[in-house]
């Protein structure tokens, strides 16, 4: 069959074959499927798993050897949206939100100002007989055209980010393929743009219409830059600054967090590493049997390889997409926990020169070895955390960990190594390695380490694959430098969109503080042009002006300083090695901030600076 080209999996894949049940999966150890399912009608995910609970308590009496394990239901939302991920999108929804505001106060700034300049063709219009209510609905026709103008420019920039993004993004970066403008989308955005043109018009139109007809006429119809106008216009500079500040200390977290997981010590070393999948027919390469042969005789055959350094087998890789899963475990020996107290542990299997491999230091004991068999007895090498979180700083060489109460289940420690992130770039995780000679999966990673760059020794890795068989292909082939970029491509993808959101931000809030200025200086040439015929400088103009501005910027900038303290709060689950009150980002933020806007401050007032005294008295 074909499938719709609009389906998007999330788990991705281009085809789909049936599920066939073999001795291997029917194995109660098994995890290696993932199951879905579609609840009935008015049936909750609450009355569900007490279904399933009772399932499990059935099959643990059938089963004592999945007695401890249990049936947990989530939502495909929950499953593939993590908390840090929703966090990170509404962090970014509200930088969304903030970018808009600050547009929609430099709006109304501008309106205001044009407002204050048209007063004199109010007055007339109000003289001959418009009422106040036309007038106003005038205005805001206007203010909601012009928010349709912008709304129709933004929707283009969107749609061509959109499709910027979709093609930088990495592979599984996002839990959702593909990025799209949708209907909904666009009715948001039609919505959003007659809101805020309507919500931010109504002030500019209201004070418009209220004209006084004996002021105007008395100044000419020349506005003023003094009063509650002039107040107010300022006010929402330095709103539209404290925003900016809010939106430069959230991303200067995320770049500097950024920064620290890039330069985080991992456990291993990714350099050098090429990986790939295989996953051999298990009716010609049983699990329990040809399977072990198999990876043993292919790894002989892979370090045989000119510019091989080693090469290992493993049910999972850091940060790759194998199978890598977490089950409890527990000791009933001397432990600083309290007895069969069940830990979850992050575990996998590996071949024996995994560690050498990966460059995982071996702390203790032994590495596995080919005895390490099913007549054997049952061996495991565990990490340093979970040495600790069982034992503290007691040797635990030769101690036990169980799976469940079957004392069948109890492994023995032979070996510790040091500890690895693996699933995340925030934290270490504790892990336990069973011996690939006890058990094959149906699809495992192979890792090779080589000399210098692992990609040239890829045409030689294949073939010695198909020297085994021609019909085995690689999947997944990655180096590790290339897993380990795309593990931090989420935190990358949030630090790049929230920089673009504070730099627009900083943008706009400079032009908005420019304006007010500028706008004043031009309503004011007749009270500077007094001012220098009276005795002023240029400089003390100057001063005067910028003294104005700063004003105003450094009210913003306190404000944006003291709710930057309110995002670190907010954020610190998605930053990492960072403080919420980092200095370093607030001071670099407010110096950044300020250096701007004394750059927006001066250019107004030098202008100022330059006014001819004898021609601003002739226009006034």
């Amino acid at each position: 069959g074909v499938a719709p080209a609009a389906l998007n999996l999330i788990s991705g894949g281009d085809a789909y074959t049936p599920l066939t049940i073999d001795p291997a999966k029917e194995n109660r150890l098994n995890h290696v499927i993932f199951v879905v399912g579609r609840l009935k009608d008015g049936i909750s995910i609450a009355q569900a798993q007490a279904e399933m609970n009772n399932i499990s308590t059935h099959l643990g009496e059938q089963y004592p050897e999945i007695r401890d394990w249990g049936i947990h239901l989530i939502t495909i939302f929950d499953t593939f949206v993590s908390p840090q991920l929703k966090t990170g999108l509404l962090v970014l929804l509200w930088a969304v939100a903030f970018v808009l505001l600050i547009a929609c106060a430099n709006i109304a700034n501008l309106l205001l100002a044009r407002a204050a300049t048209r007063e004199n063709e109010i007055a007339v219009r109000t003289s001959i007989g418009a009422s106040r209510g036309r007038l106003v609905r005038q205005l805001l026709v206007e203010s909601i055209v012009l928010s349709l103008v912008g709304g129709v420019c933004g929707l283009l920039g969107a749609l061509w980010a959109v499709r910027a993004l979709n093609h930088a993004l990495p592979p599984n970066t996002l839990p959702i393929p593909i990025v799209e403008i949708d209907a909904t989308v666009l009715w948001f955005a039609l919505g959003s743009t007659l809101l805020t043109g309507l919500l931010f018009g109504v002030a500019p139109a209201w004070r418009t219409a209220q004209v006084d007809l004996s002021l105007v006429l008395k100044h000419g119809g020349r506005g003023s830059a003094t009063g509650i106008s002039a107040g107010f216009r300022k006010s929402l500079a330095a709103v539209e600054l404290a925003l900016a500040t809010v939106l430069l200390i959230g991303a200067g977290l995320f770049l500097r967090s950024l920064a620290n997981l890039e330069h985080v010590r991992l456990g291993f070393n990714p350099h050098g590493v090429i990986s790939f999948q295989l996953a051999p027919p298990t009716a010609k390469y049983p699990l329990n049997s040809k399977a072990p042969q198999f990876y043993r005789a292919l790894l002989d055959s892979l370090q045989s390889i000119p510019g091989v350094r080693g090469a290992a087998v493993s049910t999972g890789i850091p940060f790759g997409v194998g199978n890598y899963t977490t089950h409890p475990m527990i000791t009933s020996e001397q432990s600083v926990l309290p007895p069969d107290t069940a830990v979850p542990i992050d575990w996998r299997i590996v071949s024996p020169g995994y560690f050498k491999a990966m460059s995982i230091p071996l702390l203790q004991g032994r590495d596995f070895t080919d005895a390490d068999g099913p007549s054997a007895s049952p061996v495991m090498i565990i990490s340093q955390a979970t040495a600790k979180k069982f034992w503290g700083d007691a040797d635990p060489i030769g101690h036990t960990l169980r799976r469940s109460a079957d004392p069948r289940t109890a492994f023995t420690v032979v070996g510790v190594v040091g500890d690895v992130r693996s699933t995340t770039l925030t934290q270490e995780s504790p892990a336990l390695y069973y011996p690939m000679a006890i058990r094959v999966w149906p699809l495992m990673d192979i890792v090779v380490r080589a000399n210098g760059l692992p990609e040239a020794l890829l045409p030689a890795v294949r073939q010695k694959v198909h020297e085994f068989d021609v019909e085995l292909a690689l999947a997944n082939v990655r180096t590790m430098e290339q897993w380990l970029s795309n593990s931090a491509a989420q935190p990358r993808l949030n630090t790049l969109l929230l920089s673009v959101f504070a730099s627009v931000a900083l943008l706009i809030a400079s032009i908005g503080i420019y304006g007010v200025l500028a706008y004043s200086v031009s309503q004011r040439t007749g009270e500077i042009g007094v001012r220098m015929a009276l005795g002023a400088t240029p400089r003390g103009v100057l001063r005067l002006i910028v003294g104005e501005g700063m004003k105003v910027v450094l009210i913003g900038i306190g404000a944006g300083l003291a709710g930057g303290l309110v995002v670190g709060r907010a954020v610190s689950s998605l930053v990492f090695g960072v403080p919420v009150r980092d200095p370093v980002t607030f001071t670099a933020v407010a110096v950044v901030l300020a250096a701007v806007a004394i750059a927006a401050c001066v250019i107004p007032a030098l202008r100022a600076s330059r006014v001819d005294p004898i021609v601003a008295l002739r226009n006034e």
